[in-house]
């Protein structure tokens, strides 16, 4: 019996002893997530720099094809491929036809014609003494009439055949430049029309660059540009839009536009150079800045969430709708694009503003306070937004927060905005505004592209 009482003790222990080890080692009930601290910003003065880019290559600015408008046999070539040629420099001379046993022949037949002629004119005058017929007389006018006509047709002749024996003018160069190809050689007959040399200036070279057609709207002519070169990575190079071609070629369904910008210093670069260039399109300098993403775009109108404790015209809780606005924002993630005049075009390939964009839907009003306050926009670029109106220098307004959650076996992504409002298209390139509170269906926005607002876009 003590034995067996003995045995019982020891499992006794044993159950508790597991009971612990089970207490210790089972984790716990999942804590609730703690709540992300809420983003802020100020409206702050500052300079937006607005610009389209492009790449391309480096190519010669002037460049002329030397033709000749005169027929003749080429005396002398005097440059060849390489050369360096100043505008006017003879490039070739022409040889005059020799025409001097044709020439000589002329002379003899109109000094012979001169002399008939003669003969002719004593024969009236005794004819017209000797008081012949009528019909005798106008014979003798026909024939000299005749031989009028034959000293004059050889007197031109003559004046041909001494023109030919004077050469064409010297061809010279229409620029300065490099003499890159030569098509003729001495001894050889020139037709008119015939290309016989081209000329490349190499000490004035442009870029040009492909453009894409959403953004050729906003190029001229005359807009200053900055160009890096691949071949000289330390160097910037200053120039400007000197051409826009008319007429776009296709590329992977979109249409691109060739852009030419002349340098206005080309030192070390050589034509056929790699280059990239950007183009200012806009400047705004001491303008009222927010960062893109801190705007939104609610039924038709801009907003931001002012931050708790701060207040401004036109503003309204979170929640409600700003003035207005549509009854019915747009569905978060619809990919549909803004209709607004000040809303910058969409990037064909989700190259706008944002890369994944905030969280849109029609959430909650979310855990934490604010106002919503209708803006007015203006100039944008991939980061900083000109506020024309609605907000002051220094207020403080909230910044979406993008979340990763990971859930059981397979992860997903979820964007959460802490202190949001559940709203429409955003700006900040992905789908909608501000998503409220943590819901996982709250709205994503997808990453390649989404909604609409500045930078969205049909992303592909």
């Amino acid at each position: 019996m003590k034995k067996k009482g003995l045995w019982i003790g020891i499992g006794a222990v044993g159950v508790i002893v597991i009971a612990l080890i089970l207490i210790l080692t089972i984790p716990n009930k999942p804590k609730q997530a703690a709540t992300p601290v809420q983003n802020t910003t100020r409206v702050s003065k500052g300079d937006i720099t607005v610009s389209v880019t492009g790449s391309g290559s480096t190519v010669s600015t002037e460049s002329d094809s030397v033709r000749t408008k005169d027929e003749g046999k080429v005396s002398e070539v005097h440059v060849k491929a390489g050369d360096v040629v100043k505008k006017g420099q003879v490039l070739l001379t022409f040889e005059g036809t020799d025409n001097s046993d044709n020439l000589k022949a002329q002379q003899s037949s109109l000094e012979s014609q001169q002399l008939d002629l003669v003969d002719l004119q004593e024969q009236f005058k005794r004819q017209v003494q000797e008081g012949a017929d009528e019909q005798t007389l106008n014979t003798t006018k026909k024939s000299i009439t005749k031989q009028e006509l034959n000293i004059s047709n050889t007197e031109a002749e003559i004046a041909k055949l001494k023109e030919d024996m004077v050469p064409p003018d010297p061809l010279t160069s229409p620029i300065d430049g490099t003499v890159t190809a030569v098509n003729i050689t001495a001894g050889e007959q020139a037709k008119s029309g015939s290309e016989l040399f081209v000329i490349n200036d190499y000490q004035k070279l442009s870029v040009k660059i492909q453009v894409d057609e959403l953004d050729i709207p906003n190029v001229e002519e005359g807009m200053k540009a900055t160009v890096q070169v691949d071949a000289l990575p330390d160097q910037t190079f200053e120039g400007t839009v000197s051409d826009i071609a008319d007429e776009g070629t296709a590329s992977g369904g979109v249409s691109l536009f060739d852009v030419t910008i002349a340098l206005n210093d080309s030192e070390g670069v050589r034509v056929g150079m790699s280059a990239e260039a950007t183009i200012i399109t806009e400047e705004k300098q001491d303008v009222l800045t927010l960062p893109i993403e801190a705007v939104q775009q609610r039924g038709g109108r801009y907003v931001v969430l002012l931050s708790e404790g701060e207040s401004g015209e036109s503003s309204v809780p979170v929640g409600g709708q700003p003035p207005d606005a549509e009854a019915t924002p747009p569905q978060a993630g619809s990919g549909a694009r803004s209709n607004d005049a000040s809303e910058a075009p969409a990037n064909r390939q989700g190259r706008g503003t944002g890369a994944s964009g905030v969280a849109g839907g029609n959430g909650g009003s979310g855990s934490m306070g604010g106002r919503m306050q209708v803006v007015e926009v203006g100039a944008h670029n991939e980061t900083l937004i000109e506020i024309v109106s609605g907000l002051t220098e220094g207020q403080e307004v909230v910044i979406p927060t993008v979340i990763s959650n990971s859930s059981g076996s397979a992860t997903q992504q979820q964007t959460r905005m802490q202190g949001g409002f559940g709203g429409s298209s955003g700006l900040s390139g992905g789908s909608a505004g501000f998503s409220g509170g943590a819901a996982p269906g709250g709205g994503g926005a997808a990453p390649t592209g989404g909604g609409g607002g500045f930078g969205g876009g049909g992303g592909r």
